[in-house]
């Protein structure tokens, strides 16, 4: 039995849990400042990639007015970066082979997609790069994007448990030490 790790979407403003969203414009505060006159809030507005990971019932039936994005990284420019950073290739294989077995909790990779109508690389999802953004403007953006991909079952859910699974981890100041 084959499981797709995708579907293509077209030209569609609907947004769940596993699409990939192209170009979405994200707040990034830099400063704030609260004086007796008031707040003094100054940000910035950038562009990510980035893959929805509110759940889908809750976006359905509309019980967020936001939601929430994690940043995503083609594998290509994750090699580049690792690269200017001076790692060497084997530090990098091993490093993505460790994001692929689940040893570096705040990182996920989803796998490529290649078709005659679209292809896309490996995407590396940041799991420390959150951001949330209004129902309305994400469905914007997807639908501007034109041709997205969105995760199917079970690689959606895979995903959830380990955003789930950074979240959860829990450090002890002291731990048990057998004598």
């Amino acid at each position: 039995m084959e499981y797709p790790w995708f579907e293509l979407q077209e030209n569609s403003a609907d947004i769940t849990q596993g699409d990939i969203i192209k170009g979405c414009p994200v707040p990034i505060l830099k400063e704030f400042d609260i004086s007796e006159e008031g707040q003094n809030v100054k940000a910035e507005i950038v562009t990510i990639d980035g893959i929805v990971l509110t759940q889908a019932c809750d976006i359905v039936n509309k019980k967020v007015k936001n939601i929430i994005l994690c940043a995503i990284t083609s594998k290509s420019e994750f090699e580049v970066t690792q690269r200017s950073f001076r790692k060497s290739e084997k530090e990098i294989r091993k490093s993505i082979e460790g994001i692929i077995k689940g040893q570096q909790n705040a990182y996920h990779i989803i796998n490529n997609y290649k078709s005659e109508k679209f292809s896309q690389d490996y995407y590396i999802i940041n799991f420390k790069e959150i951001f949330s953004v209004p129902v309305d403007v994400a469905r914007a953006i997807a639908e501007k994007n034109g041709k997205r991909l969105r995760l199917c079952p079970p690689y959606r859910e895979h995903l959830s448990q380990a955003f789930a699974r950074y979240f959860i981890r829990v450090g002890l100041p002291i731990n048990i030490r057998m004598d």
